[in-house]
């Protein structure tokens, strides 16, 4: 595993390493212990034949600027479905740089408001996470580059604490300076720790990496820590996964992976190891370390620098409810075939034997890579992966992606066939992720005077949108995930809400169906399925309101760029094809403007004019419905305009299929 490069400070030789770039690596797992064995039988495949995912359409978070937003954490209120939280890395300081917001819904995803944070915005930061406590409270927490005594730079941990959904902060608490990728856990269960927070840190003197648990028994308002729990005995670098994790009993489960951190022996290296600690008593003490198994990467090769998918973190879930209870999961990105694929193991006895590591898509393109795997379980048991996706990349280059869902509905023997989520393929490497932002900072270590000044763009820094990305499950059993997506060539917000349908249960041989009487004949007739509810198509002007995305145009050519969501503001579901129609042009009184009326590059029925329609559907995601206060996906106008000062009104039609009323 190659190392995080790390800043060493005179004064104590604490690690410094939050803001420079994290080079993990890809999992070839070798267990330790008993291995578990493996079928995929026939029953299993056709439950997941018949069930069904349903993904929502794409929701922007962030509207915030054209900026790019990187690394994220999503989580939902436990008391309120319809509040999410998130928040990530942005490029938005004034004064150069990284800073970290975090973004609130309250209508489940469909609209955000941000909130900038003012320790981040005076001294930037990084590694942002959320969570909420069994009383609704929200949190977030993330590195600030403070200045120490000596005006240094160091990372310095700061928690938050919001009682409004997270449309305000508190004034954080500071838990010191000189840590690094700290990861929250909160228990939600009803034993001895309920409601403690866990916060897991990397920290040390140089050069032995530890990783330690800060934790608090009173809402985030006060902190004990860090304790120690794993230390790499300066010999080999160590940090932690994406996630830590609790069992049901309140048992904290930290996994954390080795790394060999001498740049020239990680050149040689071409394995590391994944460990665990547990501690079951609140995390005041840990057990000795575990280990899951043993890592491989992609062989190193100075001719070829080092890409996306090796910054990412390998992530872990584990399955709280009663259908699979305390069986962890681990995805992660692996190298063993000669190609970049995502991978998942369990452990149903709390980590101690693992079953045999397999790829989630075995139906891959072969030219594909597949990375950035999160991993969460909903109520039900259903355990959901996302990952980032090459396959639809233009000519194969293998620097574009996309958003990716797969789901298992039997414990992790077998996954779904994997859904498409995002909409529109994304470029990292566009104008807005490659715009260089400067840093100024001192190091303190040659000279009291010394100092430099940095330039790094996200598409550089986190090529691979972040070291880890959110994913979440709400209380309807709803996933959220969470990702930077660059279709625009910036990396921006996006979110769906993604729906997993079981199959229904097979009635058993020789029983009657339900309000059946002894014969069955009464439940032969309940059974029969009610008649489709017939549908007309109606105008929906004063249905729906058009909702934008933020625009571009390029002046060189005239070409602008309108991306225009449909809000449902009635009370009844409007049902594809929902069609806008443009059916003249003109500004104000009469015909004013007309003469300059745009060209239509991309309408549905290939009319630029008037009478070209855009066809919704397709931004309606699979339920191909919009219910009531919902919001569409996002259908780009592109439009040629003769006068970018002058451009008239173009005057609408909408309609939509509704129920029909008898």
């Amino acid at each position: 595993m190659k190392p995080k490069k790390v800043c060493q400070n005179t004064s104590n030789q604490s690690l410094i390493t939050g803001s420079v770039l994290t080079i993990l690596v890809c999992l070839s797992i070798g267990l330790s212990g008993a291995l578990m064995a493996q079928s995929a039988s026939q029953a299993a495949s056709t439950a997941h034949d018949a069930a069904k995912i349903l993904v929502g359409p794409n929701m922007l978070v962030s509207r915030d600027g054209d900026f790019p937003h990187m690394e994220t954490s999503i989580a939902v209120n436990p008391r309120n479905k319809k509040n999410l939280v998130g928040a990530s890395i942005t490029s938005q300081r004034g004064e150069g740089g990284f800073a970290c917001k975090t973004y609130a819904s309250f209508d489940g995803g469909s609209s955000w408001v941000d909130s900038p944070i003012a320790e981040q915005f005076e001294w930037g930061g990084a590694d942002p996470q959320v969570a909420f406590g069994p009383q609704g409270t929200a949190y977030f927490t993330s590195l600030a580059f403070v200045k120490d005594e000596n005006g240094n730079e160091r990372g310095g941990l700061f928690f938050y604490r919001s009682e409004d959904g997270g449309k305000t902060w508190r004034k954080p608490a500071n838990l010191g300076y000189s840590y690094d990728h700290e990861v929250m856990v909160v228990d939600h269960s009803f034993g001895k720790y309920a409601g403690r927070i866990y916060i897991s840190v990397l920290y040390g003197e140089y050069p032995e990496y530890t990783v330690g648990i800060f934790r608090s028994d009173d809402d985030g308002r006060t902190f004990t820590g860090p304790v120690d729990a794993a230390s790499g005995k300066k010999i080999l670098g160590i940090n932690t996964a994406a996630n830590i994790l609790l069992f049901r009993d309140g048992t904290l489960f930290l996994p954390y992976e080795d790394f060999e951190y001498d740049p020239e022996r990680s050149k040689k290296s071409h394995s590391g190891n994944v460990w665990f600690v547990t501690s079951s008593d609140g995390g005041v003490t840990f057990s000795s370390p575990s280990k899951i198994g043993t890592q491989e990467h992609r062989p190193y090769n100075e001719k070829e620098p080092a890409q996306a998918v090796e910054s990412t973190f390998p992530a872990f879930a584990i399955d709280s409810s009663d259908v699979y209870p305390d069986r962890i999961y681990m995805t992660w990105t692996d190298y063993r075939s000669g190609e970049y694929r995502v991978y998942v193991a369990y452990s149903s006895d709390m980590g101690k034997t693992w079953t045999t590591p397999r790829q989630i898509d075995p139906a891959v393109p072969q030219y594909a890579s597949q990375y950035q795997s999160m991993v969460t379980v909903n109520k039900e048991g259903v355990v959901g992966v996302t990952w980032f996706d090459t396959r639809n990349a233009p000519n194969h280059d293998n620097q574009h992606y996309d958003e990716y869902f797969a789901a298992s509905l039997d414990g992790g023997e077998t996954f779904s066939q994997p859904v498409r989520v995002s909409a529109v393929t994304s470029s990292p490497f566009g104008k807005g992720n490659v715009r260089m932002q400067a840093s100024y900072w001192k190091t303190g270590i040659t000279h009291e005077d010394d100092a430099r000044l940095s330039f790094l763009s996200a598409a550089a820094r986190w090529p691979a949108g972040g070291d880890y990305l959110g994913l979440t499950a709400d209380r309807d059993g709803i996933f959220h995930p969470f990702w930077a997506d660059a279709r625009t060539g910036t990396f921006q917000l996006q979110t769906a809400a993604i729906t997993v349908v079981k199959p229904a249960a097979a009635p058993k041989p020789g029983a009657a169906a339900a309000g059946s009487d002894k014969t069955g004949e009464q439940g032969a007739q309940a059974k029969k399925p009610e008649p489709a509810q017939s549908r007309v198509n109606v105008s929906v002007l004063g249905k729906v309101e058009m909702v934008f995305d933020p625009t571009s145009f390029d002046a060189s050519t005239g070409i602008l760029e309108v991306p225009i969501r449909i809000r449902n503001v009635s009370n009844a579901t409007i049902y594809a094809p929902i069609t806008v129609e443009v059916t003249k042009f003109g500004s104000g009184m009469g015909d004013e403007l007309k003469d300059f009326a745009p060209k239509i590059l991309n309408s549905t029925n290939g009319k630029d004019g008037s009478g070209a329609k855009f066809d919704y559907s397709s931004a309606l995601g699979t339920s191909q419905a919009l219910a009531p206060g919902g919001l569409s996906g996002e259908v780009v106008w592109r439009i040629k305009v003769q006068d970018p000062m002058k451009i008239p009104d173009f005057h609408l039609s909408m309609e939509g299929m509704v129920a029909e009323v008898k």
